[in-house]
């Protein structure tokens, strides 16, 4: 009864109270939007992480870590192929693969730049170079270059390329390798800076005979991590070591797990400041009903059945504005999550594993928060003035 008797009062001035929803629907919309935003943004970023630079798990020797930011082509593990038929057995181990890093200056005529080469098996591997090609065709030999890089350096498909850098040996060497393919990651490292070669070449170009610098693990499930990188260190040597994409990310993991937690009590905060017109909207509807809420009192009506009554109502005007307005961001986001946005000019300067189209993420659960914070924030500053009217005494009330 009551919430139908504070559903009838919301009623009784439709204009006041469409404006009052108004405000929470637009609160509730950016709150949907932000939330598709910031998760997209997140679960890409750290799916980009695990794909192109760490793996679920990555197994290395002690001293390639020490000296990670070189790309040491020197800091070996040996028996890789040993150590990756042992791995590819532990429960929960989808995929293992062998890549090697090693920094270049790539030269083409007169033109220089910095470059990173990484050898990989370039047909199976997580990074989906076959879908990136913008020109040329995949195979398990020659030379595949991003597209920013390769206009930089007056790059075509065909040309041959002569690279040259610091082997294992501590000496020089170079091989002669055709650009065999031109591929966009949408990545402004990769796009800007990389290219992939076989590993049979990788190994030749940095006399690598035996063993390699990084194994790459992929788990079927992302909650399996922990225990298989604590799987794998059990069977590793001493000198060797596995990390979670967690370890090797470091403070960054935590940034970016905190953020998700920051931005819902920001969102809450802008509701909140919506929640404002509710105060407002609230206080004018008492003063209206003094003589009412005075007669009321006077025909039984308990101090707590009124503040109930008074908070309900700031309730359904949260309803009113926050149910559709959550709705709405919910459709936007679905609309864009297939679309993407494309923000090349904003992340083309970022040296970071992110995509240039974000695609925000879809989730009921950033639904269903939208919707009860939309609720319970205007219900919780309709207590303000509920509390104003439940110490009224009815003969005051009846004064006013």
């Amino acid at each position: 009864m009551l919430f139908k008797f504070a559903f009838r009062n919301v009623l009784r001035n439709k204009r006041r109270s469409f404006l009052t929803a108004l405000a929470i629907f637009f609160g509730a919309l950016i709150v949907g939007l932000a939330q598709g935003w910031i998760n997209g943004m997140i679960d890409l970023m750290m799916d980009n992480y695990i794909v192109y630079q760490t793996g679920n798990v990555r197994i290395t020797s002690s001293d390639y870590i020490e000296r990670e930011r070189f790309m040491p082509v020197d800091a070996l593990m040996p028996g890789g192929s040993a150590i990756k038929k042992k791995v590819q057995i532990i429960p929960g181990v989808a995929q293992i693969e062998e890549r090697i890093r090693f920094g270049i200056l790539l030269g083409h005529r007169e033109l220089t730049e910095q470059a990173l080469g990484i050898g990989l098996d370039l047909e199976n591997t997580k990074i989906k170079i076959k879908d990136k090609l913008i020109e040329g065709v995949l195979g398990q030999d020659g030379l595949y270059i991003g597209a920013v890089l390769a206009k930089k350096l007056g790059i075509s498909l065909g040309d041959d390329l002569l690279l040259a850098t610091k082997t294992s040996e501590g000496g020089l060497n170079g091989i002669k390798v055709k650009v065999q393919g031109i591929f966009h990651m949408g990545i402004t490292m990769y796009d800007r800076k990389m290219f992939f070669i076989n590993l049979v070449d990788a190994k030749k170009l940095l006399k690598i005979y035996e063993g390699t610098t990084e194994l790459y693990v992929y788990t079927n499930e992302e909650k399996l991590t922990d225990l298989v990188a604590d799987s794998i260190n059990g069977m590793l040597p001493e000198a060797m070591v596995a990390q979670t994409y967690k370890q090797q990310i470091g403070p960054m993991y935590s940034y970016m797990a905190s953020m998700k937690i920051v931005y819902m009590f920001v969102e809450a905060l802008i509701l909140f400041l919506a929640s404002f017109i509710v105060i407002n909207t609230m206080m004018m509807a008492i003063f209206e009903r003094l003589h009412e809420i005075g007669t009321l009192k006077a025909m039984g009506m308990t101090d707590k059945e009124l503040f109930v009554n008074f908070t309900l109502e700031g309730g359904i005007i949260g309803a009113m504005g926050g149910i559709p307005g959550a709705l709405a961001g919910y459709g936007i986001i679905a609309v864009m999550s297939v679309t993407g946005v494309n923000l090349e000019s904003a992340l083309s300067s970022m040296d970071m594993p992110i995509e240039y189209i974000l695609h925000p993420k879809l989730s009921a659960f950033a639904l269903i928060m939208a919707v009860v914070i939309s609720i319970i924030v205007p219900a919780l500053a309709a207590m303000l003035p509920a509390r104003y009217a439940e110490k009224l005494q009815p003969a005051e009330a009846l004064r006013k």
